[in-house]
């Protein structure tokens, strides 16, 4: 697991080029401290720089970056090839190789790039990754980056269109400080209504990300832009509609996902140091745990974050499943002091604004776990590959909710979410009866979201939909248009209504949205830049491209049966860990930011949320922020969308673009 920065520039001397390098070997220290290096290719119009943290082959052999054995090609690759024993056997059964210098997987992929061709090489690869591969022969750049999207490459023509730069983490405005960097508005927009930056793009105009299972073949002519063509090697909607495999009975399955996680965690545990697992007690990451300490020779090390606030601590029961396993546990219980001190800073170490609030607590058990080891097993895309969240769950209740008279929707929608004291008094004292509301709050955030869905003619698929958006009026930026949501949402829509998804239930397409958007987008972000800001790398066994074909394939019977998702692994999971330690509702890493903004992180919400602050970049409302900041702290949850606002202040205040 590493980091890398390079720029094609025909203009800028060699010297400054270094010296651009060296800065972005400070920059991305975290995500390499072991080791880095720069190389110029021989006309020195092209340039890489490399960090690396050592997890294979941790010799000088493995060192980047790294020239292929005829020296053709020159590579920077941030990542882990879990087959590449495997490809290297087959390389030398088809092409006699034998020059082996390391037992580098980075060696493994560029001799696998070329005998195979990067085309055959990326289809055969079982990993996460991100390269940059420079090609002698025919002076052509490739970007390159893995199926799912686990590991960023952030590219663009910057400096009036002079540079062409790529990295790992979006730091060309603290390298290139004279250029003038804009924000980009749709990027800004998708982040309070989906608390991630979608698609292909980034915070800063005219800075695109390499989309997952995609490669870039970029060629440079004299001082025009290049010419870059883009190759998708691998469809996640193709793979996803593969026709359901017929079980002769539940064993069978069972038995199949046994092999296949067994196969996968076998892969991932393989490494030069120390390896462990992030442990929350919810059934994905206790099945990983369980797994990993099955096949593993020695006791593992298992980290899990709890919270002094009860209502959102899971750690006993992490602990618990800890100990029936024998892995040896490590707990932090996050309190005031650590949330004073630490989640300021640990948001300006995030290059581009993420509104996910369990960064905080994957970064802190990250901080925590890098003590001791270097890779962390995790239990990431369980949900959106097995059926785990309650929207693909609750799918038949909606459509029952969604049938109700619209009169009587409409009625009930405005009542509630009236803001006038007697509806506010009379949620008050409601609260004090039902679950759901709590004292914090007289209207929860969640039931807020449900309510206001109710007051709207949405088709049936756009009522699924909206419920993966935050409620945001586009007044929120000042130029704002009445349908921005409507774009955004329409994306989705079109996805969803796709011919190829047509034979798709609602629950695999909701499923299918979810890995293309939310897993890829804001999951395996916060989980890249969390891990690597601590130095530590964390790998993903469900996303094991044979048990990801597997998931594709499995009957929704197996996935969510009575209501409850994730069945397939839940029968699993009974035959390593008694059903009492693990069922229970689903929690995960979450954390009461609502609360937090209102009480310890008081004033440093304050101090990004006023009036200068807030007009800084120029794009936001300050009376309507000012408005529904006002709300939430009069108990109007609002978390969501403050936390995005909160997010994006607290980089734009400290990047000064």
């Amino acid at each position: 697991m590493c980091g890398f920065f390079g720029f094609y520039n025909l203009d800028i001397n060699i010297e400054k080029k270094i010296n651009v390098c060296k800065k972005a070997i400070k920059l991305l220290n975290t995500r390499g401290p072991d080791h880095s290096d720069i190389w110029a290719d021989s006309k020195k119009n092209l340039i890489f720089s490399f960090n690396r943290l050592s997890i294979l082959d941790k010799s000088s052999k493995g060192n980047q970056p790294m020239h292929s054995y005829t020296k053709r090609f020159v590579i920077i690759f941030n990542g882990e090839i879990y087959n590449h024993n495997e490809l290297r056997s087959e390389l030398n059964k088809t092409h006699n190789f034998n020059k082996w210098k390391s037992n580098s997987d980075t060696e493994t992929l560029l001799e696998c790039i070329e005998y195979f061709g990067i085309d055959e090489c990326l289809k055969k690869i079982n990993g996460m990754f991100a390269f940059a591969l420079w090609d002698n022969k025919n002076e052509t750049l490739y970007l390159a980056r893995d199926r799912f999207g686990e590991k960023p490459l952030y590219y663009g023509w910057i400096e009036n269109n002079k540079s062409f730069v790529f990295s790992s983490e979006l730091i060309f405005d603290k390298l290139f400080s004279d250029n003038n960097f804009k924000i980009n508005k749709s990027a800004l927009k998708e982040l309070f209504y989906l608390n991630y930056i979608n698609g292909n793009h980034s915070i800063i105009d005219g800075i695109l990300k390499v989309p997952p299972a995609c490669y870039l073949k970029v060629k440079f002519i004299n001082n025009n832009q290049p010419i870059i063509n883009s190759s998708i090697y691998w469809d996640l909607s193709e793979e996803s509609c593969y026709r359901k495999i017929h079980y002769e009975n539940e064993i069978s399955a069972i038995r199949q996902f046994d092999d296949l996680l067994t196969n996968a965690v076998k892969k991932q545990l393989i490494a030069d140091v120390e390896v462990g697992t992030f442990l929350s007690g919810g059934l994905d990451s206790s099945l990983i745990t369980a797994k990993a300490q099955e096949i593993s020779s020695k006791k593992l090390t298992s980290f899990t974050i709890g919270n002094e606030n009860k209502n959102y601590d899971e750690s006993d029961y992490a602990e618990t499943v800890a100990k029936y396993l024998g892995v040896d546990h490590q707990k932090l219980i996050i309190n005031q002091k650590t949330i004073l001190d630490q989640i300021p800073s640990m948001l300006t170490a995030m290059n581009e604004p993420l509104g996910d609030s369990s960064f905080i607590p994957t970064f802190l058990v990250s901080k925590m776990a890098s003590k001791k080891i270097k890779v962390a097993l995790t239990g990431d895309a369980g949900d959106e590959l097995f059926g785990g969240y309650n929207r693909y769950t609750k799918i038949n209740k909606l459509k029952y909710i969604y049938k109700i008279p619209r009169s009587f929707r409409e009625f009930f929608s405005k009542f509630f979410l009236n803001s006038g004291n007697r509806r506010i008094n009379f949620l008050n004292n409601f609260s004090k009866y039902v679950p759901f509301l709590n004292e914090e709050y007289y209207l929860n955030e969640k039931i807020k979201k449900m309510l206001s869905r109710l007051n709207h003619q949405y088709s049936y698929e756009e009522f699924l939909l909206s419920f993966l958006f935050n409620d945001v009026n586009p007044k929120i930026l000042l130029s704002a248009q009445k349908n921005e949501k409507n774009i955004i949402m329409s994306n989705f829509l079109d996805f969803m209504n796709s011919d190829n998804l047509k034979k798709l239930t609602n629950e695999e397409k909701m499923m299918l949205i979810d890995k293309k958007n939310y897993l890829a987008n804001d999951i395996l972000v916060k989980v890249d830049r969390a891990s690597m800001a601590n130095s530590l790398e964390t790998r993903i066994p469900f996303l094991d491209i044979d048990l990801y074909n597997f998931s594709v394939k499995l009957p929704m019977k197996f996935k969510i049966r009575n209501g409850k998702g994730k069945y397939l692994l839940r029968q699993l999971l009974k035959k390593k860990i008694p059903d009492k330690l693990i069922e229970r509702p689903k929690a995960g890493f979450s954390v009461p930011i609502g609360t937090w903004v209102k009480k310890p992180l008081l004033d440093w919400s304050e101090n990004l949320l006023n009036k200068k602050n807030i007009e800084i970049s120029g794009l936001l409302n300050f009376d309507y922020i000012n408005k529904i900041w006002i709300d939430h702290k009069k108990g109007l949850d609002n978390s969501s969308l403050i936390w995005s606002v909160l997010v994006f202040q607290n980089w734009i205040v400290n990047r000064k673009l």
